[in-house]
């Protein structure tokens, strides 16, 4: 039985960095959705915290992180371009 895999070479992907910068723009982007749901969660956990401190302690910790996450997020592409640059493209 032969399987013709010839389909699998229809892509519009040049090469292997530009398949990686196509996927890696698509996690950022997923990741930029996730971050901003949590920053909206933490801010309604923040809300109904009632004055409770135990609650408002853990709020603040995840939109502390959210926070961090989304600065991670906006850093990323730097990183991912460096690593193209001197990595992918020198080998």
């Amino acid at each position: 039985m032969f399987i013709d895999i010839g389909i699998l070479n229809n892509t519009s992907f040049s090469d292997l960095s530009e398949f990686v910068v196509s996927f890696l723009n698509l996690a950022i982007s997923l990741s930029v959705v996730i971050v901003v749901a949590s920053i909206i969660i933490s801010g309604f956990k923040y809300i109904l915290s009632m004055g409770n401190e135990d609650k408002v302690k853990e709020a603040t910790r995840s939109m502390a992180y959210s926070l961090l996450g989304l600065i991670l997020v906006f850093i990323s592409p730097a990183i991912i371009e460096f690593i193209i640059q001197n990595i992918l493209v020198t080998q």
